[in-house]
C-alpha cells in the first residue's frame, strides 16, 4: 500500500491537527516536538510508529549520511563509485555478510515493527522531498540516492561497526602464488610490539565516563556524564540525540550511532548508562600450520582440513574469502603474511541482534544491578558499562563477549613470540562454559564488577582502578593489565573526581553536582603538563640553547612561555601548543597514551601510588626533553606560529567559511576533554579530524525525576545549509549546554517546534 503523509509544522504550545485517515487501515502515528539545537523528541503508540518518525526525522538531519550507509551495508559503493578501491573491498566484505543471510534473522515483533518503521519513514522523506530538492548540497540529486528496505536497517543496527578495522586485512587475504614474492618474518619481538599497537588502535577513539553515587553527590542524588570520543568527519560513526516515548511502556533519553533507530545510551527514568572502550582483547589471532605445498590446507590435531572458501560477487568483479571450520577469517597485510609454511586467521565473537533484542529489556530496568542481569543474559556489549540509578547506586562492568582464553592457553599456546595462539591444536581453542550467553567467552562471574555508593569511572583503562578504594583484581589476563601505570587521561579523571568530592576544587562543598561534573568534563586540565612543565622549565632554563644538526636553536622564548602556561588547554591557554608539539615530536608521531618512553620519569610507578606517579623528569633525559622541544620551536617558527599565541587562534573548525575555536587537547596530553585534530603546518589545527569529544551527556537522579544537560560537539546535522549545523559548536567552543526535557509535559513546554507524522503502512 503507498504511504500517506500528512505533516504540519506548529509554533510551540499549540495544538495538534488531526489527521483524518480515510480508511480504517493500519497506519503510523507520531508526534515530533523539537527542542533548542533540533533535539527531536518523539511520542508514539507503538514501535512501528516509533520507527517511523525516527527514520523520517533523522533523514530530515543527516539525510546524505543515511543514504550512504544504507549503499555500505548493501554492497553498493563500488556501484557509485567504481574507482574507489577501498569501496570494492568494503563491498566485498558486506556482500559477504549479506550472502550467509546474516541480518536475515526473524525478530520479535516489536523489533521488526522498529526496524520496518525506520525504512518507511526514510523512504516517506524521500517521497515528500524529491531527491533532486535535498536540502543537503552535499547530495541532493545524487544517483546513490534512493529508498531503501527494512533488512538495510536491520544490517546497519546488526552490524558491529569494529569489523571495519578488520576488514582491510580479511579481505587482503590471499594464499601465496609461484609468483609472490617472499615475505621477511618480524623477530618475534617486533611482531608482538607491532600487534600490541594495532589492537591499541581501536582505543584511540574511547570515551570517559563518571557515576556518582548518593554519597557522592551534594544532593544525595546519583549523577552520570557520557563523553563518548567519536571522530567529527566520520559519516558511519556519527551520533545522533533523541528522545523516544510510548505512554506506559517507554521513556529513553539519550543517543545511538546515526541509522541506528532506538536510543543505544542515555537515561530512562530510574537508570542512566553510558559506556568506553575496554583493554580486552575481543578477537583472537591464530597461526595456522600449512599442509606441506598446499597453502590453502592446514593441520589440526593431526588431521588435515581444506579451508572454508566463500566466493562472492560485486558489480561485475569476484573476491573468494577464506576461513577456518572453527569459523576464523584469514588474514593478511599488516604484519601477518601468508606463506607456503603458515598463515593467520582472526576468530571474533558473533553477537548479532543480541544487543537489540534486550533493549526491552534494558529498558526496564529498574537498578542497576538490574541493568547488569540483562547484560548477564545477552553479553552483547563489546564495551565497558559504566551506569547509575535514582537509588543511589553506581556500577562499573565488562559485561560483554570476551574470548574465554585462560591465562594458561596464554602460556601454552604461545605462538609467533605471542602475537598470536597455536591454530593446530584444539585445546588452544576458545573455552566454553553454559553459563555464558554464547559459546567461547567468559561467564558473567568471570567479568569484572563493582557496585558503590560513591563513585566509578573509566577512561578507556583496564578495569583495575575503577573505584581506586576498591581495585578489582585477579581476573583473566585477556581482560586488561592489573596493578600496571595508568594512562594520563585516567590518572586526570580520578584526580579530578577526587578533589570535587573532597571539596578541594574551590567551592569547599563536599561532593559534586551536576553542573559541576559537566564543569569537570570541560575542565581541560593537562595532565602531562602537569606532571613534567616544571622540570622542563628547568632543564631549558639551565640550558636555553640546543645545537639540532648545524642549526643552534634559542629556548630562551619558548621557556618563559611554558613557564607562564596555565597547565590548560583552554581557548585562553598561552603555550599550549608548544608542550603540544614537544610531546609529539618526542612520541615520533606515534599515538601514545603516556609520557613519551624517551622522557625518564623523576619518580617511577609505585603501585602503590598509581595515580600520582610516574612522575617529573630525571635529570637524565634532558638531553631527549630538550632535543624535542628544540624540534617543536623550529617547527612553530618555519609555520609562522607564535610561541605565545594562544590554543583558540590555532585550534577549531571551520562551518560555514567561519573558524570556530575549539578548546581540548589530544590523548598524547591526557586531557580529559580529548580533541585530536593534526598539525598542519601554517595552520596549526585547523580541523578535529579525529577521535574527540562528541555527545556529551550529564543525567542527575532528583526527587522530581532525571534533570539532563548535554551537548553534540560537531552539531546535529551535516547538512552546511541546515540552522542546526554549527549552533552546538558554538556552545562547545564557550563551554554551554543545552538543557534536554524529560517528561512529555516539560517537553511540550521547552518544544520549539512540533508536528505531526502519519502514512498509512
Amino acid at each position: 500500500m503507498p504511504l500517506r503523509h500528512c505533516l504540519w509544522i506548529l509554533p510551540a504550545l499549540a495544538l495538534l491537527a488531526a489527521c483524518a485517515s480515510p480508511t480504517d487501515a493500519p497506519h503510523y502515528s507520531a508526534k515530533v516536538e523539537r527542542t533548542a539545537s533540533g533535539v527531536p523528541h518523539i511520542t508514539a503508540q507503538d514501535w512501528g510508529s516509533l520507527g517511523f518518525a525516527t527514520g523520517y526525522v533523522q533523514s530530515e538531519d543527516n539525510v546524505c549520511i543515511l543514504a550512504r550507509q544504507y549503499i555500505k551495508f548493501g554492497a553498493e559503493q563500488s556501484r557509485y563509485f567504481p574507482d574507489d578501491e577501498k569501496a570494492w573491498a568494503s563491498d566485498f566484505f558486506y556482500q559477504l555478510l549479506i550472502d550467509r543471510k546474516d541480518a536475515e534473522q526473524v525478530l520479535p515483533p516489536k523489533l521488526e515493527a522498529l526496524f520496518e518503521g525506520a525504512a518507511a519513514g526514510y523512504n516517506q522523506y524521500l517521497t515528500d522531498t524529491g531527491v533532486d530538492q535535498i536540502p543537503d548540497p552535499n547530495c541532493r540529486g545524487a544517483e546513490w540516492i534512493k529508498p531503501t528496505t527494512t533488512l538495510a536497517v536491520k544490517r546497519v543496527s546488526s552490524v558491529d561497526y569494529a569489523l571495519d578495522y578488520m576488514l582491510g586485512m580479511i579481505v587482503a587475504a590471499a594464499p601465496p602464488t609461484k609468483d609472490s614474492a617472499a615475505i621477511a618474518l618480524m623477530a618475534s619481538g617486533e611482531l608482538v610490539a607491532a600487534v600490541d599497537r594495532y589492537m591499541e588502535k581501536p582505543k584511540e577513539g574511547g570515551s570517559n565516563a563518571i557515576a556518582i553515587g548518593a554519597e557522592g553527590s551534594q544532593n544525595a542524588s546519583s549523577l552520570l556524564v557520557a563523553n563518548p570520543h567519536m571522530p567529527w568527519n566520520e559519516p558511519f560513526q556519527r551520533f545522533y540525540p533523541m528522545h523516544h516515548i510510548i505512554p506506559g511502556e517507554l521513556n529513553m533519553l539519550g543517543a545511538n550511532l546515526l541509522g541506528r533507530p532506538r536510543v543505544g545510551f542515555g537515561t530512562t527514568e530510574q537508570v542512566a548508562w553510558t559506556s568506553t572502550v575496554s583493554t580486552a582483547k575481543r578477537h583472537s589471532f591464530y597461526q595456522l600450520q600449512l599442509v606441506p605445498g598446499e597453502a590453502t590446507r592446514y593441520l589440526f590435531d593431526g588431521k588435515e582440513y581444506d579451508m572454508v572458501r566463500e566466493t562472492v560477487s560485486v558489480n561485475g568483479r569476484e573476491h573468494t574469502f577464506y576461513s577456518t571450520h572453527f569459523g576464523a577469517f584469514l588474514v593478511k597485510g599488516e604484519f601477518f603474511p601468508w606463506t607456503e609454511q603458515m598463515a593467520v586467521a582472526v576468530l571474533m565473537p558473533e553477537v548479532g541482534y543480541r544487543g537489540e533484542i534486550s533493549a526491552f529489556e534494558q529498558y526496564q530496568a529498574q537498578t542497576v544491578s538490574e541493568l547488569k542481569a540483562v547484560h548477564n543474559k545477552y553479553q552483547f556489549m563489546t564495551v565497558n558499562l559504566i551506569a547509575a540509578d535514582a537509588r543511589g547506586e553506581v556500577m562499573y562492568t565488562d559485561p560483554g563477549p570476551v574470548p574465554f582464553v585462560s591465562d594458561e592457553q596464554l602460556i601454552n599456546c604461545k605462538a609467533l613470540g605471542g602475537a598470536a595462539l597455536d591454530g593446530s591444536r584444539s585445546d588452544c581453542q576458545w573455552q566454553s562454559d553454559d553459563s555464558a550467553a554464547d559459546a567461547g567467552i567468559l561467564p558473567p562471574d568471570q567479568l569484572p564488577l563493582i557496585y558503590r555508593r560513591d563513585y566509578v569511572t573509566n577512561s578507556n583503562d583496564s578495569y583495575w582502578l575503577a573505584n581506586p578504594a576498591q581495585p578489582l583484581e585477579g581476573f583473566a589476563e585477556i581482560l586488561g593489565s592489573e596493578r600496571s601505570p595508568r594512562t594520563l587521561r585516567t590518572r586526570s579523571g580520578l584526580d579530578m573526581v577526587q578533589r570535587y568530592l573532597s571539596g578541594s576544587d574551590g567551592d569547599g562543598e563536599l561532593g559534586i553536582t551536576l553542573e559541576e561534573l559537566l564543569e569537570l568534563t570541560l575542565l581541560n586540565e593537562n595532565p602531562a603538563g602537569q606532571y613534567i612543565r616544571d622540570d622542563m622549565v628547568e632543564l631549558c632554563r639551565a640550558q636555553p640553547s640546543v645545537q639540532l644538526e648545524d642549526k643552534t636553536v634559542d629556548l630562551t622564548q619558548a621557556c618563559e612561555v611554558l613557564a607562564d602556561w596555565d597547565l590548560h588547554a583552554n581557548l585562553e591557554s598561552r603555550g599550549a601548543h608548544v608542550f603540544r608539539q614537544t610531546l609529539a615530536l618526542a612520541n615520533k608521531g606515534e599515538y601514545h597514551r603516556y609520557l613519551p618512553k624517551s622522557f625518564t620519569p623523576a619518580i617511577a610507578f609505585n603501585v602503590e601510588e598509581p595515580l600520582t606517579t610516574p612522575s617529573g623528569l630525571d635529570e637524565s633525559t634532558g638531553n631527549a626533553v630538550l632535543k624535542a622541544l628544540a624540534e617543536a620551536v623550529v617547527q612553530l617558527q618555519d609555520a609562522g606560529i607564535a610561541l605565545d599565541a594562544s590554543l583558540g587562534e590555532l585550534q577549531g573548525v571551520t562551518r560555514n567559511d567561519q573558524f570556530i575555536p575549539i578548546h581540548g587537547g589530544p590523548e598524547i596530553e591526557g586531557v580529559f576533554n580529548k580533541v585530536e585534530a593534526s598539525f598542519q603546518g601554517e595552520q596549526a589545527y585547523p580541523e578535529i579530524d579525529r577521535w574527540s569529544s562528541s555527545w556529551i551527556m550529564g543525567t542527575e537522579f532528583t526527587h522530581k525525576g532525571p534533570r539532563v544537560k548535554a551537548i553534540l560537539a560537531y552539531s546535529l546535522s551535516a547538512n552546511p545549509e541546515s540552522p542546526w549545523h554549527r549552533d552546538q559548536t558554538d556552545m562547545f567552543s564557550n563551554k554551554q549546554w543545552l538543557d534536554l526535557p524529560f517528561y512529555p509535559e516539560d517537553v511540550s513546554r521547552a518544544a520549539l517546534q512540533t508536528y505531526q507524522l502519519e502514512a498509512s503502512r
